[in-house]
């Protein structure tokens, strides 16, 4: 699986610049992001198995696994974007967490596009490099709401966020981040345009 992401990134050929992405991922991040579909998969499997199965039909089709649709490069913007936890941890969490909006920004930068989550406690801020298909890649670091200073990209496998990035719809898209290292199996991030 590694080998597939590698060779899609070497085959989008739509993209402006040379992805950077398989230069800089960590080993973690790499397996976590081919275990995206899995990391989902559980994740329903938790949600449902606590009789919260509602919750996700609600916002289809945001966590169907095979939502995904041809086009995944975001375009530059302002985003309203939520994150909902899946299967939460065993001590004590929550099978389904939904927090409401925040501001997200995505900025085109020297042929790539730079993502900042500019609003709430936990914030997040990297880059996104397209693939060929349907997916993009979304390395970047956590950063706390009070800190004046983030940790780079690798420093801190913690601090480190890594994400499947696809297009759901007009409009509509999720960043999956799979086995994230706090609270739950994966992290969806819904993303629209704001208005």
């Amino acid at each position: 699986m590694i080998a597939g992401l590698l060779l899609l990134a070497a085959g989008a050929a739509d993209s402006p610049v040379e992805p950077q992405w398989p230069q800089q991922v960590t080993a973690a991040d790499m397996a976590r992001l081919e275990q995206w579909k899995q990391a989902l998969e559980i994740g329903r499997a938790g949600v449902i198995g606590a009789g919260e199965g509602a919750q996700l039909a609600a916002r289809s089709p945001l966590f169907e696994t095979d939502a995904a649709l041809a086009g995944s490069d975001i375009p530059q913007g302002l985003y309203n974007c939520s994150i909902t936890k899946l299967d939460g941890d065993a001590e004590g969490g929550l099978p389904y967490i939904a927090y409401p909006p925040f501001k997200c920004r995505v900025v085109n930068q020297n042929g790539r596009k730079h993502f900042t989550k500019l609003t709430g406690s936990q914030r997040t801020i990297g880059w996104i490099d397209k693939l060929a298909g349907d997916r993009s890649v979304y390395l970047g670091t956590l950063i706390y709401h009070y800190e004046n200073s983030l940790v780079p990209y690798g420093k801190t496998a913690k601090r480190d966020q890594a994400a499947v990035v696809q297009r759901i719809g007009s409009n509509h898209w999720r960043m999956l981040f799979p086995f994230p290292a706090y609270e739950s199996k994966v992290d969806v991030m819904e993303l629209t345009p704001a208005k």
